[in-house]
């Protein structure tokens, strides 16, 4: 009976885990919603930790551009956000390298005036007006001051907050 009993369980614990719940694989459906939209030149890359699917390459216009970030949003049907950090070709690949760069560096600065921040090895980058903040701080509060500052800078259109809540990060200031 204990034999049958234990071939049951392990049967039962088997079949759960094959039949759990899917995590979706939401790089690969945005990728495979792009190319079927014929937007080869675009292509998607998930962050599992922080939940967002950015959305990169060059298109023609701004309007395949929005077209780009619709498309992972609907593929991703709210299951994780989308940073639509795609570039219109043309001649304005320049600017929008100097304006990222700009705020990056405004970033930076801010954050190296802060008392609080200047000794925390925290990382802005932008590309297309979103910017990735990445690093590690001691308290929730300070990531949320972190992403309020961010978005509140000038010409950022969105903010991923990849910041790690480390409470051992007071001891690397």
């Amino acid at each position: 009976m204990t034999k049958a009993v234990l071939v049951l369980g392990t049967g039962l614990l088997v079949a759960s885990i094959a039949c759990g719940p899917n995590t979706p694989n939401y790089e690969e459906e945005a990728d495979r919603a792009l190319q079927g939209a014929n937007l080869d030149d675009v292509d998607a890359e998930y962050d599992e930790s922080e939940r967002v699917v950015h959305v990169s390459g060059t298109v023609p216009t701004e309007s395949d551009r929005q077209r780009a970030g619709d498309i992972v949003e609907q593929a991703v049907n709210n299951g994780a956000r989308v940073a639509n950090e795609v570039t219109v070709a043309g001649g304005h690949e320049e600017i929008a390298d100097d304006l990222d760069g700009g705020i990056e560096t405004r970033l930076a600065n801010l954050a190296e005036l802060d008392p609080a921040l200047k000794d925390l090895s925290i990382s802005f980058d932008a590309t297309n007006g979103v910017v990735t903040i990445t690093g590690r701080v001691p308290t929730t509060s300070e990531k949320e001051r972190i992403e309020t500052m961010a978005r509140n800078e000038a010409g950022v259109t969105d903010v991923t907050n990849a910041l790690e809540v480390r409470p051992e990060a007071v001891g690397s200031r």
